[in-house]
């Protein structure tokens, strides 16, 4: 059996998780934090050494605008160079897979400006829609997701993350796709400059918006 490979790169450290298809405890790397895109590539590079791929999968978001970019792309990116299958998974449904049997819980990621992405899930399902909330709104949930062990709940790391995204494809319950798209919550805080920069004049050659 080929070997199924995910990535999670919704946080400043990224993680792989590798089951080589030989009934062992898939293979799990976490990386110091604040990697580079070179570096996850690398890191794939040295886990996989040579291997065939039957499938990749990304974690999807939310998370860092810049890391998910990195791991969608590395992801797509080696399906196509292996025929392979590719899929996708939603950063709080891998939080939510990796504390299956928790019972109703509430799944979170930090979302920037001192907020986390917030998702409700009860009996093991989505309950309601994705939200931004402030940790005043999350006070009493039973919290599990990066950042939640400040807030009282579980910590769930990108190792842990990455391994439940390998999971839920083994189990069947990823459907394979031909794109990924990253999930955003709110817009990156990257802005156009107040006036165009280059030589003076430059701007009265800009393309209208």
């Amino acid at each position: 059996m080929s070997a199924v490979l995910a990535i999670d790169t919704a946080s400043p450290a990224f993680a792989l998780a590798i089951d080589g298809g030989s009934g062992e405890e898939p293979r799990i790397v976490e990386s110091a934090a604040d990697f580079s895109h070179a570096a996850l590539l690398a890191a794939v590079d040295e886990e996989l050494r040579g291997a065939s791929l039957e499938a990749v999968v990304a974690v999807c978001g939310p998370g860092s605008y810049s890391g998910l970019r990195a791991g969608i792309a590395t992801a797509q990116g080696l399906a196509l160079a292996q025929g392979c299958l590719l899929a996708g998974i939603p950063t709080l449904e891998a939080v939510a897979a990796a504390c299956h049997g928790s019972g109703d819980l509430t799944a979170i990621h930090p979302a920037g400006r001192g907020e986390f992405a917030a998702q409700d899930v009860r009996g093991g399902a989505p309950d309601g829609p994705t939200r931004i909330a402030s940790p005043e709104d999350l006070a009493g949930l039973a919290l599990v997701g990066e950042g939640a062990g400040a807030l009282g709940g579980r910590e769930v790391l990108p190792r842990e993350r990455a391994a439940a995204a390998l999971a839920r494809y083994r189990a069947g319950a990823l459907d394979p796709v031909t794109e990924l798209t990253a999930i955003y919550l709110r817009e990156p805080n990257i802005t156009a400059p107040r006036r165009p920069f280059g030589p003076a004049g430059a701007q009265d050659r800009l393309p209208a918006r």
